[in-house]
């Protein structure tokens, strides 16, 4: 074997393994913008709520029944 054929299958072979594998990870994120949202930027996305099961929200519907919660990162429930 020459010195070349060495210098490429010790040194070609691993380099296009770690090349190959480093596409597979970061290949997606390289090739399109992510959709999200990024501090400083406007929110141009419609509003979205996470309920994991939707079908266990009851909807209490009472007359004259006010809340003064306003949740979300404040705390006051």
């Amino acid at each position: 074997m020459t010195v070349v054929q060495t210098v490429l299958v010790f040194v070609g072979i691993p380099l296009g393994i770690i090349a190959l594998i480093a596409l597979a990870v970061y290949g997606k994120s390289m090739v399109r913008q992510p959709n999200r949202y990024r501090p400083g930027r406007p929110w141009d996305f419609p509003p979205s709520w996470y309920v994991p099961h939707p079908d266990a929200v009851v909807q209490h519907e009472s007359a004259g029944s006010s809340t003064t919660a306003v949740g979300g990162a404040s705390g006051e429930w």
